[in-house]
C-alpha cells in the first residue's frame, strides 16, 4: 500500500489525525464525513492500494475516491468511503498508523461505535486510549471501556500499532445501533471532540437529518456488498 499526496510538500508535525471505519452504527464513517464538510477541509491526497473497491462516488467537487486525505488547519482527516478489501485490511491499517508516526503527528483520534446493548448507566460513550494518551484523557468526560469488552476490527489493529510505538491515540466509542447507521451516535463523538479540541462544529444538521442519512448509507452499503459478493465470492 502507498500513500500518495497531490501536494508536493505538507508538514504534518503536531497535527491531529482524525479517522474512523465502517463498523457498529457506521459511526466512524458518518463522523469523518460530516467533519470534512463542517470544517471545510481541503482534499490533499489519496491512499492507493493494490485492490481498490470498484466504486466511486460523486460530490459537489467532482469524483470522490475510496480513500481520501483532508486537512483543515492542524487536523488531518482520513476518510474511507468504503472498507479496504479483506485481503488488504490489516496492511492498510498498519500502514496508516506507521505513516502517522513517521510524519510526526501529535496524536490521533479514532472514532468507532459500541453496541448499545452493552450500555449501562447514563454515559453515552466509552474511551479506549493508548497509555501515552492517558494524561490527555482527563479532558474527556466519558469513562474508559470496561475490561470485559473488546475492541475489534480496524480499530483494534490501529490501536495496537500505536500502543506498540508509544504513540498517543484515543478511540472514541459512543453507544450505537448495531443494526443500522446511527448519526446520533456520531453526533455524540463530534460534540465531544469539538469541545476538547476547540472546534466550532454544529451537529444540529446531523441530528435533524438522521433518518435521511441512515437511509442513504444503508442503500450505498447494500449496493456495494452485492457488487463485491458477485466479484469476490
Amino acid at each position: 500500500m502507498t500513500v500518495h499526496f497531490n501536494v508536493e510538500k505538507t508538514n504534518f508535525k503536531n497535527c491531529t489525525l482524525l479517522t474512523g471505519f465502517h463498523g457498529v452504527g457506521e459511526v466512524g464513517y458518518i463522523s469523518i464525513s460530516y467533519l470534512v464538510g463542517a470544517l471545510k477541509a481541503e482534499r490533499i491526497g489519496f491512499i492507493e492500494v493494490d485492490n481498490p473497491p470498484p466504486f466511486i462516488n460523486t460530490g459537489d467537487g467532482g469524483i470522490v475516491t475510496p480513500f481520501e486525505i483532508y486537512k483543515s488547519k492542524k487536523f488531518v482527516l482520513v476518510k474511507l468511503e468504503f472498507s479496504p478489501h479483506r485481503t488488504e485490511e490489516s496492511e492498510f491499517i498498519k500502514s496508516l498508523a506507521q505513516w502517522t508516526i513517521k510524519e510526526k503527528f501529535k496524536d490521533a483520534i479514532l472514532i468507532g461505535g459500541l453496541d448499545s446493548s452493552f450500555k449501562t448507566g447514563k454515559d453515552k460513550c466509552r474511551m479506549a486510549p493508548t497509555r501515552s494518551y492517558l494524561e490527555e484523557l482527563k479532558s474527556f468526560k466519558a469513562p474508559i471501556l470496561e475490561t470485559s469488552l473488546l475492541v475489534f476490527g480496524p480499530l483494534a489493529i490501529i490501536l495496537s500499532e500505536f500502543e506498540i510505538s508509544d504513540f498517543p491515540a484515543l478511540a472514541m466509542l459512543p453507544y450505537a445501533s448495531a443494526l443500522t447507521p446511527d448519526p446520533g451516535a456520531a453526533a455524540v463523538a463530534i460534540r465531544e471532540i469539538s469541545r476538547v479540541y476547540n472546534l466550532k462544529v454544529n451537529v444540529t444538521e446531523l441530528e435533524k437529518d438522521a433518518k435521511n442519512i441512515e437511509a442513504e448509507i444503508e442503500q450505498k452499503l447494500e449496493r456495494a456488498q452485492k457488487s463485491l459478493h458477485n466479484m469476490y465470492v
